[in-house]
This record gives structure tokens, C-alpha cells and sequence, in this order.
């Protein structure tokens, strides 16, 4: 009691009018709430001056080892039992509700003006890794490694990739020239038996040792640079993120483990296929395999 609520009132026997009020609760703040439908009263007080029957009204969730009741828009009284301590915690959620939507209109306002990518509100993991359709322009064997190939990679950019992929024990450059194929293009340039790569080719194989692999195979008539679009189920297939965010976040990492190929040999992301706008991608020869 006694405190201010701005373009309110005092918070002490007061009446307020088609007010929503959301109020924390921790320990002896503890809050309950019930209505009275025919007065549509809310009374807020300590769990102990109301009956457990009164309580069977509020919604309460746990948040970090705090609840929430959160009353609905309507008239209200709230009474002078309305404890200090509630009343301090019900100011401060509101006052943090108010920041976190303040904070969030002056990040939508930064990713226009600047042109950063940031995650999106409900973003699919998968669709901050960049996956492009590319075609491989020329090929050679590494200087110094047997196991690796040196490919250069059209995706649309004018110039094509340098990307190196240890991938020599399966094919020959001869064999990989012309084939279209699927790039990850927003990992960081690294350098690679000492040659910088940018990107990496994906491929598909079968999981056993000296087993088989397969390069991943875009549809003839996608066209190069196309981004590869993976829809998942009540998640947006958002921007990708930079390359810097991918190496710091370790955002590749987190989607690796669930890339592979289905029954089939349709690449998916779990069981959500990659598709481009001539039909999905493909490692044919490697079903149920792993993709990397």
C-alpha cells in the first residue's frame, strides 16, 4: 500500500477499470487471486488470508523458481491487503514487460538500419546454416595430401569457391566437374592442408568404416546460388545467420548431428527435406546415411 502506479492511482483500496495486472510472486510476496463473478472483483493478498477454495481461480506457472498469476483485463478493486512486497513485485514485472517490448522494437529497428541478421522469434534452427545450390567448375588433386580434392565451386557469387574436401579416396576430379551439388556457404574461410576454403561440399555416407560416400546432388534445373529450403513445422524458415555468428554460436555444430538421408536418399534435416524449387536434393546411392 502506498505506492504509485503511473497513469493509475495508488495502490491502496482503489478501484481500477479494465487494468491487467501481472504480478511476480517469491516466498512470503506469495500471491493468490480469485473473481467474484458477480461483482468481477479480484482480490489480491497473501496465499494465507485466502481460503484454498478461493485459489482455484488463478493460473499460476513457474518461472526460474518464481510464479506468475497473471488476471485478466477487467474492473478491479484492489484492497488495502494488497502487501507491500506483492505490490512491489507486481511493479516490477510490469516495468520488465514494458523494457523487454521496448528492447525488442529497438532490435527490429537495428536489424532494419544496419542490415545485421539476428535470429528471428521463432527461427528454425537449420535455416540460420546457409545451404546453396552450386555447380563444380573445375576440380583438382591437393599438392600435399592424397586425401583431399580442391574444387572450385560456382553458388551465384560471380566468382566461384575455393573449397577443399577430403574426399579423394571416392573420387577422382574428372568425375565431380559439372555435377551440381549443395554448399554450406556461411562458415567461416579456413585454411585446409594450407590452401583457404570457403565453404563446405556436402556429402552423404553410409556410417560403416570404408564405407561408401556420396556427394549431395541438387536438381538439374535448380538454379546455382538458389538458397536450399528446409521447412520445418511450426518454425520460420529465416535468414541465415553471418558466418562469424555460425563459428561463434557453434551454430552448424547444433544442426550436424541431425542431418542425413532418408529411406529413399532424399537429404533431410530429421525427417524435413531439403528442397530447392525443382524438388529435393539427393545422395541416391545412400540411404539412411549420415550427411556432412
Amino acid at each position: 500500500p502506498g505506492f504509485s502506479v503511473p497513469g493509475v492511482g495508488r495502490a491502496s483500496g482503489m478501484a481500477v477499470s479494465k487494468v491487467c495486472v501481472l504480478v511476480a510472486m517469491s516466498g512470503a510476496a506469495a500471491i493468490s487471486a480469485t473473481s467474484s463473478f458477480l461483482g468481477r472483483t479480484f482480490v489480491l493478498g497473501s496465499r494465507r488470508a485466502i481460503a484454498p477454495a478461493a485459489r482455484s481461480a488463478a493460473t499460476t506457472s513457474a518461472a526460474g523458481g518464481a510464479g506468475l498469476v497473471a488476471v485478466a483485463s477487467t474492473s478491479a478493486t484492489m484492497p488495502s491487503s494488497f502487501t507491500g512486497a506483492a505490490t512491489v513485485a507486481g511493479l516490477c514485472a510490469v516495468a520488465a514487460l514494458s523494457r523487454e517490448r521496448r528492447l525488442a522494437a529497438r532490435m527490429t529497428g537495428l536489424r532494419r538500419s544496419s542490415g545485421v541478421v539476428a535470429r528471428q522469434a521463432g527461427q528454425s534452427d537449420v535455416s540460420q546454416i546457409d545451404f546453396r545450390v552450386g555447380e563444380i567448375v573445375s576440380c583438382e588433386s591437393h599438392p600435399d595430401s592424397d586425401k583431399l580434392l580442391v574444387e572450385q565451386i560456382d553458388v551465384g557469387e560471380g566468382e566461384p569457391r575455393t573449397i577443399c574436401s577430403g574426399i579423394a579416396r571416392w573420387f577422382s576430379p574428372d568425375q565431380l566437374v559439372g555435377r551440381r551439388c549443395v554448399v554450406v556457404a556461411n562458415l567461416k574461410e579456413r585454411k585446409i592442408g594450407g590452401i583457404p576454403s570457403n565453404g563446405m561440399l556436402l556429402c552423404a555416407q553410409d556410417g560403416k568404416e570404408d564405407g561408401e560416400l556420396d556427394v549431395v546432388t541438387a536438381p538439374a534445373d535448380a538454379a546455382v546460388g538458389e538458397r536450399v529450403v528446409i521447412e520445418v513445422p511450426d518454425e520460420e524458415h529465416g535468414d541465415a545467420a553471418a558466418p562469424n555468428r555460425v563459428g561463434k554460436k557453434k551454430l552448424f555444430e547444433k544442426v550436424a548431428p541431425h542431418l542425413c538421408t532418408d529411406a529413399d536418399g532424399t537429404v533431410c534435416y530429421m525427417e524435413h527435406p531439403f528442397m530447392t524449387s525443382a524438388g529435393p536434393c539427393t545422395a541416391k546411392t545412400i540411404v539412411k546415411g549420415i550427411v556432412s
